[in-house]
């Protein structure tokens, strides 16, 4: 969740609030780590290593007490809240228990949840083997999607394939169990885990999903703000790399309050809904930060701090800041984006053909309509903090090169060179004397 871990850093260090950021070496070239507002950076095992990455964590505790723990990700979710009696005596913790997590986390409780509240889903089956999946896919209507029931402690994190006829769907099920297999920590929880859900698949769905996103304290005090997924990566199953502002919803913002409510959970959410027939379908309920959070902090909701706030009981500042961030109007056409990511897609997709001409223009408009009437929010680019988003294009560009063909590898590099006409070369100093 390399976005939202950046926008949550610098809401914090804009206010003074030291951040440590913590990570395995794999991820030197997350962005967030190259932000001058992260004051200290620890090496530690992955989370798909539960054991050593919670040793790890207590120990880094007992020698550096009283810092604020919150989840930037669905393994960290689930491993604080299992965790939480023996994190609190060194952390600050805002955390649910782990029940009410994996209610959330666990698509098939969540439908299930959704089902006795009487909030919308999309039809979704949950076979036992591949022979009952060919059954559910003819019942739900080719295509369907596979997806995880959870991606906690699942390798990979894949969203999920789109499947169009009885032999993807066999190729794909069998396939799946073996590439985004699940640690056994969450199997001893969820047995099944490892088989895929069947859900009817939405032709369109990638650009009508609407999604709430807010905090929901302790106390019962609740800010949403609401926003448009308009593009993502892959352009059918993927992340959201562009939003705009949305108005809030009655019914799906009733449906979210029941949801918490009745599952115990309070802290940060987003929750994704599929505009389908007239009505919100909800889809996924995440409960920590998420990747677009530094729209809603440039929406004057600034959740990391709320956070920081709430988890140490500071009541009187956190009250006064939500109401601050209550009183927000909106309305202005914010928009955000990860501009270099919405510019490689489209190059890509123009390479492939699989956008049209038509398509492009109209994106290429999308983007100057927003520069123009509209406040844009940026991944990110960030005055006087250059350097995530530079690593970010790097770390784009080292992926993209990994493609065999040499047209494609000149294509991008010159793509790059004329993103970076818009930096500042002293940004790239901390890096190169790294």
């Amino acid at each position: 969740m390399y976005d939202g871990t950046l926008a949550a850093a610098r809401c914090l260090g804009q206010r003074g609030i030291p951040v440590t950021l913590a990570g395995d070496r794999m991820e030197l070239s997350a962005p967030a780590r190259w932000s001058k507002y992260v004051t200290r950076w620890e090496n530690s095992p992955s989370a798909l290593k539960p054991t050593e990455f919670i040793d790890w964590l207590l120990a880094f505790g007992r020698k550096n007490p009283r810092h604020v723990l919150y989840p930037t990700s669905d393994d960290l979710a689930w491993l604080f809240a299992e965790h939480a009696s023996e994190l609190r005596e060194y952390f600050y913790l805002y955390q649910p228990d782990s029940r009410t997590l994996l209610r959330l986390l666990d698509k098939k409780t969540l439908r299930t949840t959704c089902e006795e509240l009487g909030i919308a889903t999309p039809p979704t089956l949950f076979p036992t083997d591949a022979r009952e999946a060919k059954r559910d896919a003819e019942l739900l209507g080719f295509p369907v999607l596979l997806k995880p029931r959870t991606q906690v402690l699942q390798r990979g994190h894949g969203k999920g394939h789109i499947v169009k006829n009885v032999a993807e769907l066999e190729r794909f099920f069998d396939s799946f169990r073996g590439s985004a297999p699940h640690q056994p920590r969450i199997r001893q929880h969820i047995p099944d885990v490892h088989l895929p859900m069947v859900q009817q698949y939405r032709e369109g769905a990638a650009e009508r999903v609407y999604s709430i996103s807010g905090i929901l304290t302790h106390d019962g005090e609740l800010v949403v703000r609401a926003a448009r997924k308009v593009l993502q990566r892959p352009r059918r199953v993927g992340v959201g790399i562009c939003f705009e502002e949305a108005p809030v919803e009655p019914q799906a913002l009733a449906d979210v309050l029941r949801l918490c409510r009745t599952v115990g959970y309070h802290g940060v959410f987003e929750v994704e809904f599929l505009q389908h027939d007239g009505r919100l379908e909800l889809i996924d309920f995440n409960p920590r930060f998420y990747g677009q959070m530094g729209f809603d902090i440039g929406r004057q909701l600034p959740l990391p701090y709320l956070i920081w706030l709430g988890a140490q009981q500071r009541s009187e500042e956190l009250r006064a800041e939500l109401l601050a961030a209550q009183a927000w109007q909106g309305g202005e056409g914010y928009v955000y984006c990860n501009g270099f990511s919405f510019g490689l897609v489209r190059m890509m997709q123009r390479m492939s053909g699989r956008m049209t001409p038509s398509e492009l223009e109209r994106w290429a408009q999308w983007l100057q309509r927003s520069r123009e009437r509209a406040t844009v929010v940026d991944a990110m680019r960030a005055t006087g903090d250059q350097l995530p988003g530079v690593v970010s294009a790097f770390r784009e560009v080292t992926r993209a090169l990994r493609h065999p063909r040499d047209f494609y590898r000149q294509v991008i590099v010159g793509s790059v060179l004329a993103y970076f006409d818009c930096f500042d070369p002293s940004a790239l100093l901390p890096l190169l004397s790294g």
